[in-house]
């Protein structure tokens, strides 16, 4: 791999992940409010947010860390009270009682308007604030971060549909193959990639605060080991850490997560999946780093085909795939047993839904990080699906176009479907 290449994905992995609290979606909705606040002074009358059906969805029902309601309006009031950006998605750590009856006095005076939009396949967030000093859009548009447009003064409706129809450049991601990913990890620098234990610490922390809630299914994974039900082996015990640390994210504790591709989940999965199956099958600190580079660089691959958000659970279909490259990485598989993994992968568990982000995703992060390992362990042993089963194949970048095929274009009815039944709910 030339110096170029090694250096371009080194600062695409880095760019990969990132520190948030809390779910990353009203994380994002709070960072928008808040950077339009910090554009605009005076006395807010009339704030309008615009948001596609796949943020919302996952906005609806979670928690915020330090606050007692949830939604796209409470992420606005407290982005508007909070009015400062240097964070990042960071914005919602540490909320204090000021904010919060700032936050709540915005929401009693009924000036936030709220439209979600349909047919929209990136992430899209549109903030307009209109004060007594003056008016500003901001528009956030495919990451979670990306602040893409601020307009002060003369403002209209972002043209989101003709930016939809122009020629995307496409992730540069996309212009690498697995034998790259592999080279990659196999060969950089380990010091220039020691970066990446971070976030096994980060997420570690969180993990634990999961496990000692009797409420969260990590607790009730060690109910069942000391129970004798199950045994603790590397695919349980990174079900037991992915499900704890998740369940304590989506249920608002104010502990920070290490992200992958925008998403907190996903970063749980690819980062705890791996360090544990390190830690029970005695893998190195060296191997295990460089698999999570691998997993990484996988994982932002898929997401670069399946998009920020979807009606398929990434944590399954992007991140566990990711995490499981990295095991059958460290144990010391080739490509084709890695290919094989990921075969063993969509050929099973994708189609799982996303239908929004609450505490039971932590259910979701058990089956995903648990086969992760499951699935890595039968390649490794020659127990693989077909490539030939319906939309799997035997190239990587046509299998992966596939599955972003049937995430994005084939399933945005569902996407409305679960929309619909999540806001008839919500009546």
């Amino acid at each position: 791999m030339t110096i170029r290449k090694q250096s371009e994905l080194l600062h695409l992995l880095k760019e990969s992940i990132g520190l948030a609290t809390g779910c990353t979606e009203p994380a994002a909705i709070a960072y928008s409010s808040a950077n339009a606040r910090k554009k605009v002074k005076g006395d807010i009358v009339l704030f309008e947010i615009t948001v596609d059906s796949y943020l919302y969805k996952n906005a609806l029902n979670v928690s915020i860390p330090g606050f007692n309601q949830t939604g796209v309006k409470a992420a606005v009031a407290l982005g508007l009270a909070i009015g400062d950006t240097e964070m990042g998605l960071n914005l919602l750590e540490n909320i204090g009682e000021d904010v919060i009856r700032k936050a709540k006095e915005f929401l009693s005076r009924d000036i936030i308007k709220l439209k979600v939009i349909d047919n929209c396949d990136i992430l899209f967030i549109q903030s307009i604030l209109t004060s007594d000093k003056g008016k500003v859009r901001v528009v956030t548009l495919e990451k979670h971060d990306n602040i893409a447009d601020i307009s002060e003064d003369t403002v209209e409706d972002f043209d989101f549909r003709g930016y939809l129809k122009k020629e995307k450049v496409s992730n540069p991601i996309t212009n690498y193959s697995l034998d790259d990913f592999i080279d990659f990890s196999s060969n950089i620098d380990l010091a220039k990639i020691e970066f990446l234990k971070e976030g096994i610490h980060v997420n570690s922390d969180i993990a634990k605060a999961g496990l000692d809630n009797v409420n969260s299914i990590g607790y009730k994974f060690n109910s069942l080991i000391n129970q004798g039900y199950t045994s603790e082996g590397p695919a349980v015990y990174a079900q037991k850490l992915c499900s704890a640390a998740s369940y304590a994210r989506m249920s608002g504790v104010q502990l920070p997560v290490m992200t992958s591709t925008g998403s907190g989940n996903h970063g749980i999965t690819l980062f705890l999946t791996i360090a544990a199956a390190a830690e029970k099958l005695n893998i190195g600190h060296e191997k295990m780093i460089r698999a999570l580079a691998l997993g990484q660089l996988v994982n932002a691959y898929i997401k670069a085909h399946t998009g920020a958000l979807s009606a398929m659970c990434g944590c399954g279909v992007a991140a566990g795939i990711g995490a499981s490259c990295g095991i059958v990485f460290m144990m010391g598989g080739n490509k084709d047993k890695i290919f094989g993994t990921i075969l063993n992968m969509i050929g099973s568990i994708s189609g799982i839904i996303c239908d929004g982000a609450k505490e039971g995703c932590a259910y979701k992060l058990a089956l995903a990080s648990g086969w992760a390992v499951q699935s890595a362990l039968l390649s490794l042993n020659d127990a693989v699906v077909k490539n030939t089963d319906g939309i799997l194949c035997g190239e990587f970048k046509s299998l992966i176009s596939n599955l972003g095929y049937v995430c994005g274009p084939g399933m945005r009815q569902t996407n409305a479907a679960i929309v619909e039944i999540m806001q008839k709910e919500c009546v």
